[in-house]
């Protein structure tokens, strides 16, 4: 059978570089997209995978493909940890192969959760020139458990105007679980948090934030690897 993947895409409105992974359920693909949409088509997967860049796209076993920029973690295992949270295992008699790619993508080992360890002293000293600034900004630090799991942040500094937007004391978020300190905190700022710590992009994110029951604009950018800045302004 002869598939069409441009013209789908075309129909779809949907590009290669909005596509996070692929993921096999037969009969049918399923295409998640970096806004957390997903499209189930029946069009095989090596199909699709034919048409999207081989240096963005890795396949990591049979029926799934990850878009590279997006893994934030790989582990001794193969477990592959997206910045959405999900975690894919990948071919598992490959180990070696799974250190290489991530030696590749410039990945660090799993790290333990440790809420006590401190951003670097020069980033800090320059926060200090926030403190008193009427916008609310903090600096969050993207974490994993030994194996790859559980995709968190953890606030490293918080200004005093974070207090008034989240409500919250500072001292109770400082090195702090984003997860610990807002029960009820939605997974899906994770995503823009991850890809900004990780590859360095700048993003904007407006929505409703229900651990606070307000709407927030959020400016994000990386301070440094693995860390991504934020100002908060309330609507």
């Amino acid at each position: 059978m002869n598939y069409n993947v441009p013209r789908y895409f075309e129909r779809k409105k949907i590009k290669d570089s909005d596509i996070m992974y692929l993921t096999r359920q037969n009969p049918h693909t399923i295409i998640t997209l970096l806004n957390g949409e997903k499209l189930t088509t029946t069009i095989p997967m090596k199909e699709i995978a034919l048409y999207l860049p081989t240096d963005d796209f890795l396949n990591i076993t049979k029926g799934i493909t990850l878009r590279k920029d997006q893994i934030v973690n790989i582990s001794d295992e193969g477990l592959y940890t997206m910045t959405d949270g999900c975690i894919f295992q990948g071919r598992k008699r490959n180990v070696s192969q799974h250190k290489q790619v991530r030696k590749s993508l410039n990945l660090p080992h799993a790290m333990q959760d440790d809420t006590d360890r401190h951003i670097p002293l020069d980033l800090l000293e320059k926060c200090s020139l926030l403190d008193k600034m009427p916008l609310a900004f903090c600096i969050i630090e993207l974490v994993f458990d030994a194996c790859g799991h559980g995709v968190d942040f953890i606030f490293r500094y918080c200004n005093a105007e974070m207090a008034v937007v989240e409500g919250i004391p500072v001292s109770e978020m400082l090195n702090h679980s984003f997860y610990e300190v807002f029960k009820n905190g939605d997974k899906k700022w994770l995503v823009t948090y991850a890809d900004v710590a990780l590859n360095g992009t700048r993003r904007v994110i407006c929505d409703f934030s229900p651990e606070i029951g307000r709407t927030l604009t959020i400016h994000c950018y990386q301070p440094s690897p693995g860390y991504c800045a934020c100002v908060l302004i309330p609507a």
